[in-house]
């Protein structure tokens, strides 16, 4: 497909282009010309907006698929679509999976099918065997297969023995272990944030104690391992106070936030909506704003969508019997921008999305620039879009229905390109 893209603000601190409003011209995948007037081509596809601009493709931590095993809750063919549509071109899916992703088969064919699909898949294996929290996995097959790091998704390893032995083994070829703080014991199968509303609605809390603990000992195994270390969706004021100290003293260990919980806080479900029923849970609104000052002082370093869908029977229960998840993928991106779009540099916000989570992983950065394959999301924030339907197959989206002042116009992955004014079934 041929594609004319009319005076974009390109935000790519990698590219000579950075911040200028361009036109540019794509021709089989690659980026012909770029410049600040093009004469548009006769029979062209072109794409225009109110608030135009144009980045490279979005990168998602820890997604999560149902494929294999748990088809009813998604699909790897819904998800690339449902990612695309998000301005989502690379996806590095977590291996919580039937079977887990734990061979390098498993990691071969999840790359395979990426390609086949028009999306960018860098497998994340898994940290245990069978993600059980026993024994370390077949790490070194898996990276030569091309894993890009090891985890057990949103179960947390609450052996510290076995992580540690993960953040030794790994070393040798300097991989990268994921573990999401969450002590369980503590938590003690709560529902809410523990505190005044949970009291109220008579619901069990998970206390800060719970993240504040386990992300504790998580940094005192990194600084023994010297190895690297993503401390993955945190949640509490308390984390964010602890790690501003860590991350001024050391340079391996990095932290994400689901962008959820940059938005909502417990708030959100009081009146028991199992669609923000999520883990890690909406906190305080105390919180929310510390986690969004942590990301605006790069003491987080990327937003996640924390994609989990759930099929309807899981969600469609008493708030108690529900599962914890929602899709996000979709959303995460146009959401944070409208909420926090005007309240940080915008450019940097953005980079929150595509180059800070690839750099994490040493993955290539794609360039704006002329002569290169495009890798490209276009958004306009001045158009405002319905979010009316998911491409996901699960339905556990919280913001379906949803106006959103920004649009994801287009994402372009080389030939793969989705519009969202041609959006299919």
């Amino acid at each position: 497909m041929e594609l004319f893209i009319k005076q974009a603000t390109i935000l790519a601190s990698n590219s000579g282009h950075h911040q200028k409003k361009v036109d540019i011209h794509i021709q089989n995948g690659k980026i012909a010309r770029i410049h600040h007037k093009l004469t548009v081509p006769q029979n062209v596809q072109v794409i225009t907006g109110k608030q135009l601009y144009c980045t490279s493709g979005l990168v998602d931590i820890g997604t999560h698929t149902g494929e294999p095993g748990r088809e009813d809750r998604e699909t790897l063919s819904a998800l690339s679509k449902a990612a695309r549509a998000g301005g989502y071109t690379t996806i590095l899916p977590f291996p919580n999976t039937f079977p887990y992703v734990q061979t390098k088969a498993d990691i071969h064919y999840l790359i395979e099918k990426g390609n086949a699909l028009g999306l960018k898949i860098y497998p994340i294996g898994a940290l245990s065997k069978d993600g059980k929290g026993e024994d370390i996995a077949e790490y070194y097959d898996m990276y030569k297969a091309g894993a890009v790091a090891f985890s057990d998704g949103l179960k947390p390893t609450q052996n510290a023995g076995l992580l540690l032995r993960a953040l030794q083994y790994v070393t040798a070829f300097d991989g990268v272990v994921i573990n999401h703080p969450n002590d369980k014991n503590l938590a003690n199968k709560g529902q809410m944030h523990e505190g005044l509303l949970s009291t109220m609605l008579g619901m069990k809390g998970v206390p800060t104690i719970a993240e504040m603990v386990m992300l504790q000992r998580d940094i005192l195994l990194h600084q023994y391992s010297g190895s690297k270390l993503v401390v993955h969706a945190v949640s509490s004021k308390e984390s964010i106070d602890l790690l501003v100290k860590e991350k001024k003293n050391k340079k391996n260990i990095f932290v994400t936030v689901p962008y959820l919980n940059l938005l909502c806080d417990e708030k959100n479900v009081d009146n028991f909506n199992v669609s923000f029923k999520v883990e890690p849970v909406l906190r305080s609104e105390t919180d929310k704003k510390a986690l969004i000052r942590g990301l605006t002082s790069g003491t987080i370093d990327a937003v996640i969508s924390n994609h989990f869908p759930i099929e309807d029977d899981g969600k469609n229960v008493e708030f108690p019997y529900a599962d914890s998840g929602a899709g996000g993928i979709e959303t995460a991106f146009r959401a944070t921008l409208d909420t926090l779009g005007n309240q940080m540099d915008l450019a940097f916000l953005v980079s929150r999305f595509n180059e800070a989570p690839g750099s994490i992983f040493g993955l290539p950065m794609p360039a704006i620039e002329e002569g290169v394959f495009a890798d490209l999301c276009l958004f306009d924030m001045a158009t405002p879009s319905v979010f009316e339907k998911s491409y996901s197959v699960s339905n556990n989206n919280p913001f379906l229905g949803k106006t959103f002042q920004t649009t994801v116009v287009a994402s372009i992955l080389g030939e793969d390109v989705f519009l969202a004014n041609e959006r299919s079934e």
